[in-house]
């Protein structure tokens, strides 16, 4: 009796991570599907306009400890591949807090999807 339950318990995991993996490998697919998001040509101004703000995360100020002011500075908040771990992308998107600072003024939903998309495909500066 016990062999069947091994045997039973082994069979379900083995087809839980298969499936766990198909998930991800779907995921995948979907992201090389899209193309590329540039930093310099449409991230780059996401951030200029919305983050680096007098009293942000600009010029000499570098509020919540992060300034944005060039793409080093901006990968000290982001998890290259893993938005939903990166600083910048869960500010943007919480519901507890109002980035950028003006909550009347809140970033449109393609831009936190073209957020999204560049840390997804690895944050990289091109």
């Amino acid at each position: 009796m016990k062999n069947k339950h091994l045997v039973l318990s082994s069979f379900l995991l083995l087809a839980l991570a298969a499936f766990i993996l198909e998930s991800c490998k779907h995921e995948t697919d979907e992201m090389d599907k899209l193309p590329t998001v540039s930093y310099s040509s449409q991230i780059e101004p996401i951030i200029m306009a919305n983050c680096t703000k007098s009293g942000c995360h600009g010029n000499g100020s570098s509020e919540g400890e992060f300034s944005f002011t060039n793409y080093n500075d901006v990968m000290k908040a982001i998890s290259a591949g893993n938005p939903n771990s990166s600083k910048l992308y869960t500010a943007i998107t919480s519901k507890w807090e109002t980035m950028p600072a003006s909550p009347n003024e809140p970033l449109t939903t393609e831009q936190r999807t073209l957020i999204y998309t560049w840390i997804k495909q690895g944050a990289k500066n091109n």
